[in-house]
């Protein structure tokens, strides 16, 4: 776990717990709550693998002057490959967004619709779903809706956790992945092909140093958008790693979920959630 803290901030809770002698289950309802608000820069990272797709496109009809009415791009596989981030995106929202509420006492609620579809094996795009991931996914969408149908409340929580942290632990390590790595590989490969693509034009002889400045220029203007975008997804599955991990610890203390001890290491890694989030905002700008 990050150690980003402030000191006096763990400490006052430290003096609040011991001064009213007693713990809630708030602590786990923070951490729950920010870990939604992490998972939920997702929507914020302005890049797709259909777009990606459709970039690449365009770059080589602009490279090799061709003119279309259409783009005549198949981007079949990679728009798959966005609706089955978004579907493994959704469950663990709405995992995080049912513990937040039953460790607030609240009546869970869940966009039913989300939850609709199922996982499906194989390799799309670069994407590839094996068995373990469709099986994390059924489960943990039935441990969600249950949680619905059967009324959960505080009492229950614990077998809610129990029953979800394997698959929450698969599907938050995949969903890292796929952005970390499946994403991140295509802005890398956009990166490698401006650079041919201006390396070109540099070495041709149809352009004066003026219009070689502008185009460099142009390509450290690309190269920057890019580098930012690389950025926000480094700090987004920074923040998973650290849901990871604090779902982790609250697993292993399930039983004794009004520990003062959990609720202080859960307060840390909720604080380490926010500190992520404003990393992330400042690359947004």
């Amino acid at each position: 776990m990050k150690k980003s803290c402030p000191p006096p901030l763990l400490f006052l809770l430290i003096i609040v717990l011991i001064i009213t002698g007693c713990v809630t289950l708030k602590p786990v309802s923070d951490f729950s709550a920010a870990s939604v608000n992490g998972i939920m820069k997702f929507e914020e990272i302005n890049y797709s693998f259909q777009q990606h797709c459709l970039d690449r496109c365009a770059f080589e009809a602009i490279r090799t002057f061709d003119i279309k009415r259409d783009t005549e791009c198949d981007c079949k596989d990679y728009k798959k490959a966005d609706q089955i981030t978004r579907q493994i995106y959704n469950t663990l929202k709405s995992y995080f967004t049912g513990l937040s509420n039953l460790s607030d006492n609240k009546l869970t609620s869940f966009n039913f619709k989300s939850l609709e579809n199922s996982l499906i094996k194989g390799e799309f795009g670069k994407i590839l779903i094996e068995d373990e991931h469709v099986k994390s996914y059924t489960n943990l969408s039935g441990i969600i809706l249950r949680a619905t149908t059967d009324l959960y409340r505080r009492k229950m929580i614990s077998k809610y956790v129990e029953e979800a942290n394997t698959h929450v632990q698969i599907l938050l390590e995949k969903f890292q992945f796929i952005i970390q790595q499946n994403l991140k590989d295509e802005l890398n490969f956009r990166k490698e092909r401006l650079y041919d693509y201006y390396m070109e034009i540099k070495m041709g002889n149809t352009l004066s140093d003026y219009e070689k400045g502008k185009a460099a220029g142009d390509y450290w203007q690309q190269i920057s958008d890019i580098l930012s975008k690389q950025e926000q997804i480094d700090a987004f599955t920074g923040s998973l790693t650290t849901i990871a991990e604090g779902h982790q610890k609250l697993y292993e203390n399930r039983n004794k979920m009004s520990a003062r001890e959990l609720a202080v290491e859960l307060a840390g890694y909720a604080c380490d959630i926010q500190d992520i989030i404003s990393e992330f905002n400042k690359f947004k700008e």
